[in-house]
C-alpha cells in the first residue's frame, strides 16, 4: 500500500495539472501523457496487473482506432497519412483512465479543475474581446472553434455542479465567465450542441433549470448583440446559387460547398483517402469558384460523418456508428447505489451527445479536443467498471 500511494499521488497531481490547463494550451495538454507514463511505469516496476476495461464501448473504441490506420494504409498517400495518423492514438487514453482506480472524489476534483481552468481562459478571452478588439475569441487555444467546443463541455460540467450546489458564488462566477466566452467564440455548432446537452441535463437533474433556460433563450432575442443575432439568423436562411451552366457557384454558408466537395471525394474513394489527404485532394473536387477563391483548401470537411467517411472509408464510418451505439448502450446500463455517481454518468452522456451535435458542423477529432474528450470518456469507463453490481437497463 505504501508503494502504491507513492506513485498514485504524483500521478494524481499530474492529472490535476492537466485538467487545470487543458483548455489553455495543447502543449500543456501533454502533461496527461506524463501521467500515463508514470502509471504504466509504476505497474511495471511493481509487476502489478493492470485491470484494463473490457466493456463493449472499450472494445469498439479499439476497432474504431484501427480504422484510422486502415484508412491510412489504403488511402491515396500512405506516407503522408503516417506523418500524422499517430495522433489518433489519443483514443487509447480511454483505456488508460478506464484502468485507473479513480474514486468519485478524485473525479470531482479533476473536473472542477477543468471548469475553473476554462473559466480563467474565458476571462482572458473576454479581456481580449473588449480591450484588444478580438472579434471571435480564442483565448490561449489559438482556434476559435475548438475553444468553443471546449467551453461547451466545461459549461455543461459547471451547470451540473451548480445544480448540485447552487449556493457557491465561485461556481456562479465560473458559470457566467464560461457562458459569456462561449457566446463570444461565435461557434454556432457549439451553441447548438450545448443547448441539446443542456436540455438533456436539466430535464433529468432539475427541470427548473430547463424552464429558466427556455426563458433566457426567449429574452436573448432582445439582449444579445446584433452581430450574434445575425449569426443565429443566418443558420435559418440557407441558400445556394448555380451559374448559367448549372455549376455550383456560391452559398451563404461555405460549409455547404465544402460538404458537396467532400461527397464527390467520397464517391471516388470508398475505402477512404487516408489521414491528411483530404486537404490535398479538396481543390480537385471543389466545384465553386467563390470557395476556390476564399478557401482554396480546407484542413477538414467540418462534419464528423463526412470527414471520417472521406479519410477512413465506409468501414471507418461503420466503426464510428458502432462506437456511438456502444457508448449509449453501455452508459444506459450503468447503475450505482450513489445518486451522485449516476448523475455524473448522465452528465457525461449529455456531454457526449453535445459533442455529436457539434460534430455535425465541425470535425471534433482534432488532437486538442480529443485529449479532453478521451480524458472524460476514460473517467466514465472507470466509473462503469466500478459499478457495485450487474448493470440494469433503463
Amino acid at each position: 500500500m505504501e508503494n502504491q500511494l507513492s506513485f498514485s499521488r504524483p500521478i494524481f497531481w499530474l492529472l490535476l495539472a492537466f485538467a487545470a490547463t487543458a483548455v489553455a494550451s495543447i502543449a500543456l495538454q501533454n502533461i496527461i501523457w506524463a501521467a500515463v507514463a508514470l502509471f504504466l511505469f509504476a505497474h511495471g516496476k511493481d509487476k502489478r496487473r493492470i485491470d484494463w476495461p473490457r466493456d463493449l464501448f472499450s472494445i469498439s473504441t479499439l476497432f474504431f482506432l484501427l480504422t484510422f490506420f486502415l484508412g491510412a494504409i489504403l488511402g491515396t498517400d500512405p506516407a503522408m497519412s503516417f506523418q500524422t495518423v499517430h495522433k489518433y492514438l489519443t483514443l487509447l487514453l480511454i483505456f488508460i483512465f478506464g484502468a485507473m482506480s479513480l474514486g468519485s472524489e478524485e473525479n470531482e476534483k479533476l473536473v472542477h479543475c477543468l471548469t475553473y481552468g476554462a473559466a480563467f481562459c474565458s476571462l482572458h478571452g473576454i479581456w481580449e474581446h473588449f480591450f484588444h478588439h478580438q472579434d471571435r475569441i480564442t483565448s490561449f487555444s489559438g482556434d476559435k472553434m475548438v475553444f468553443g467546443g471546449m467551453l461547451m463541455v466545461a459549461l455543461l460540467l459547471q451547470i451540473s455542479f451548480l445544480i448540485k450546489n447552487p449556493k457557491n458564488p465561485w461556481m456562479w462566477a465560473a458559470f457566467f465567465l464560461i457562458g459569456a466566452a462561449l457566446f463570444l467564440t461565435q461557434t454556432r455548432g457549439a451553441w447548438i450542441g450545448f443547448l441539446v446537452g443542456f436540455g438533456m441535463l436539466a430535464w433529468r437533474l432539475n427541470r427548473k433549470w430547463l424552464f429558466a433556460g427556455i426563458l433566457l433563450c426567449a429574452l436573448s432575442i432582445f439582449i444579445l448583440p446584433q452581430q450574434i443575432k445575425d449569426r443565429l439568423w443566418n443558420m435559418t436562411h440557407i441558400w445556394v446559387t448555380y451559374d448559367d451552366q448549372h455549376q455550383l457557384h456560391a452559398a451563404n454558408e461555405t460549409r455547404i460547398l465544402i460538404w458537396i466537395a467532400g461527397w464527390e471525394m467520397i464517391k471516388d474513394h470508398p475505402w477512404g483517402v487516408g489521414q491528411g489527404n483530404v486537404s490535398v485532394l479538396f481543390p480537385k473536387y471543389n466545384q465553386s469558384p467563390v470557395l476556390a477563391e476564399t478557401e482554396p483548401t480546407v484542413p477538414h470537411l467540418h462534419n464528423d460523418l463526412l470527414q471520417l467517411l472521406a479519410q477512413n472509408g465506409w468501414i471507418g464510418l461503420a466503426a464510428y456508428l458502432v462506437w456511438i451505439v456502444a457508448f449509449y448502450w453501455t452508459a444506459s446500463r450503468y447503475r450505482s447505489n450513489e445518486r451522485q455517481l449516476e448523475n455524473f454518468n448522465w452528465t457525461l452522456v449529455c456531454i457526449f451527445t453535445s459533442v455529436l451535435v457539434w460534430g455535425l458542423t465541425e470535425y471534433t477529432f482534432s488532437h486538442q479536443f480529443m485529449n479532453i474528450q478521451c480524458f472524460l470518456l476514460g473517467l466514465q469507463v472507470c466509473l462503469w467498471k466500478s459499478a457495485p453490481g450487474p448493470a440494469r437497463p433503463y
